[in-house]
């Protein structure tokens, strides 16, 4: 009877630990927007330098008008050149809006081993496969406008009308992060 119950209890955890990891619906959507470039999932540093070579990815300045690039430690300053032409029109877009400010990006381009050293310390990196690894995605702090760490809902509102403008175009789709304190933008 006790084994019984025993793998009853493996079987309920099983199931538990599946249903928690099965992606939304949304997410789905999502990657497969950025997967739509068709750069494929950016294995490793030289996966990353030979699709740069092949133009898949394009470098992103480090300061551009109307943003910023933070530190990176868990991505690459790359995007599929959509992405490029999107942020830089985001940018300039959000400085219309805005006045003569800039947004810090905090996340560009993750090959597979940054994915899984970033797990490690944020609870809110993927554990399937990231939008970010096919070079279609950024994140843009809503807390951090021009190095200034700290909530100011004003440059915020800004930020948040310009991405619904580009989302209801059809030019992304873009999920505001709680716990990471970021937009998540994903280009379609």
């Amino acid at each position: 009877m006790y084994r019984i119950k025993f793998v009853l209890f493996l079987l309920l955890c099983s199931f538990i630990a599946t249903a928690q990891t099965k992606p939304s619906k949304e997410y789905l959507t999502h990657l497969n927007a950025a997967k739509s470039h068709n750069v494929g999932l950016v294995k490793d540093k030289t996966h990353l330098n030979k699709l740069v070579k092949q133009g898949k990815l394009v470098a992103i300045k480090q300061r551009g008008y109307g943003y910023r690039i933070d530190k990176l430690t868990h991505s690459h300053a790359y995007l599929v050149p959509k992405g490029r032409t999107v942020l830089n029109a985001l940018a300039r877009d959000f400085v219309k809006a805005a006045g003569q400010n800039f947004f810090v990006v905090t996340s560009l381009t993750r090959t597979e081993a940054d994915q899984k050293r970033l797990r490690r310390v944020n609870s809110n990196a993927s554990s399937n496969d990231s939008s970010h690894s096919f070079g279609g995605a950024i994140d843009i702090s809503y807390v951090r406008f021009n190095h200034h760490l700290g909530s100011n809902s004003k440059l915020e509102k800004h930020l948040e009308t310009v991405l619904k403008k580009y989302q209801s175009q059809g030019k992304i789709y873009f999920v505001k992060e709680r716990q990471s304190r970021c937009f998540h933008i994903i280009f379609r």
